[in-house]
């Protein structure tokens, strides 16, 4: 539908004047500011292809009935953020993927093959620096879903860290390629599905990986500077 109308209608059902901005960031889908006689609505594009129970949930949400977001909506913004692709937005010139002892585009390319069938079809880099010494902080890696982007951490990338754990790193991240969250039907966001843990322990080093990080993570970082 057009703004004016996806506005009118919002209106309509939530009884409030409304700003109205729609955008198309890979940040906020969502945001409201409550005032008066104005609130501030923030909504990507998408919302304005939503369904009605969407739209009567979104209103209940503006008119303050709800005080937290409704299942529903959660629903509808996970399902639709699945089918954004900002990818075009990276800059390949920037990626890295051959660092001082590992390199990334091997170890991808071999686990697409030998787990995902080549079906998997996403970037990957290293990101970080080297001297990350808190290490009950660190993140070992993400995966950016709008971005198409696999990215680990450089802390990994030294000679004390054997080849198995940043596959298994690897692997992981890839995994939420294959197995994406999802909401439940309580409006719980479940990052990693039933699928995604049996199928990781089916990574042929996971015992060893899982072993090595329990034994040596916190002597690595310790020795490491």
């Amino acid at each position: 539908m057009t703004i004016s109308i996806f506005r009118e209608r919002l209106e309509v059902t939530s009884g409030k004047k409304l700003k109205l901005r729609i955008n198309n960031n890979r940040s906020t889908m969502l945001s409201v500011k409550w005032g008066e006689p104005d609130c501030t609505v923030s909504l990507h594009s998408f919302f304005l292809g939503a369904p009605e129970n969407v739209m009567n949930a979104l209103a209940c949400y503006i008119k303050q009935e709800h005080k937290t977001i409704a299942p529903s909506i959660k629903m509808f913004i996970e399902d639709n953020l699945k089918k954004l692709d900002y990818s075009h937005q990276i800059d390949t010139s920037k990626l890295s993927v051959r660092g001082n002892v590992h390199d990334l585009e091997e170890i991808y390319g071999r686990l697409n093959q030998e787990y995902f069938d080549n079906k998997i079809d996403v970037a990957i880099t290293w990101y970080g620096k080297h001297d990350k010494r808190n290490y009950s902080r660190v993140t070992f890696g993400l995966y950016h879903h709008l971005l198409r982007l696999i990215k680990i951490n450089r802390i990994l990338d030294i000679p004390q860290v054997p080849d198995y754990l940043v596959s298994f790193v690897v692997y992981h991240e890839m995994l939420h390629v294959a197995c994406p969250s999802y909401v439940d039907e309580k409006g719980f966001n479940r990052i990693h599905s039933k699928e995604f843990k049996e199928r990781e322990t089916l990574f042929r080093d996971y015992y060893k990986a899982t072993l090595w990080i329990d034994k040596y993570l916190g002597r690595m970082f310790a020795d490491h500077g």
